[in-house]
C-alpha cells in the first residue's frame, strides 16, 4: 500500500513538472508575448521587470519554489535538501525584482506557501 501510494505521488510530481516546463515554454515564446503585450492584464505584469523573459523567468522559480515546499511537506525530501531550498528561496526575496512579481502572483499560491515565502 505504501509503495503505491509513493508511486502515485511521484507519478503527480512529474506530471505537475511536465506541464509547469510546458507552461514556460509556451508562455515564453515570441507569438504568446506579442498576443499578451495587448492584455492590460500581463502589462502590468510585464511592467514589473525590464522583460516579459524576466517576468515568466522569477514565476518559474516562484513555482519551483511551491513546488519543492509541497515536496518537503510530504517529506518526500530530506531536511538537508529542503534547508538548501529554503536558503535559495531567501536569497531570491532579495531581488527587488522578485519580491514585485511574488506581491503581484502570491494570491494564485497556497495560503501555507504564501505564508513560507513571506516570513523569510
Amino acid at each position: 500500500m505504501v509503495n503505491r501510494k509513493n508511486l502515485r505521488l511521484q507519478s503527480e510530481y512529474q506530471i505537475y513538472a511536465r506541464m509547469i516546463e510546458a507552461r514556460l515554454k509556451l508562455e515564453t515564446s515570441e507569438p504568446f508575448i506579442k498576443m499578451a503585450r495587448e492584455s492590460p492584464f500581463f502589462a502590468d505584469r510585464f511592467a514589473l521587470v525590464d522583460s516579459p523573459d524576466q517576468f515568466y523567468m522569477l514565476r518559474a522559480f516562484i513555482d519551483l519554489y511551491e513546488f519543492i515546499y509541497r515536496l518537503h511537506k510530504t517529506r518526500v525530501i530530506d531536511d538537508q535538501l529542503w534547508l538548501r531550498w529554503m536558503s535559495s528561496a531567501k536569497a531570491m526575496k532579495s531581488i527587488p525584482k522578485f519580491l514585485n512579481v511574488w506581491d503581484k502572483t502570491k494570491s494564485v499560491h497556497s495560503p501555507d506557501f504564501v505564508k513560507f515565502i513571506d516570513s523569510l
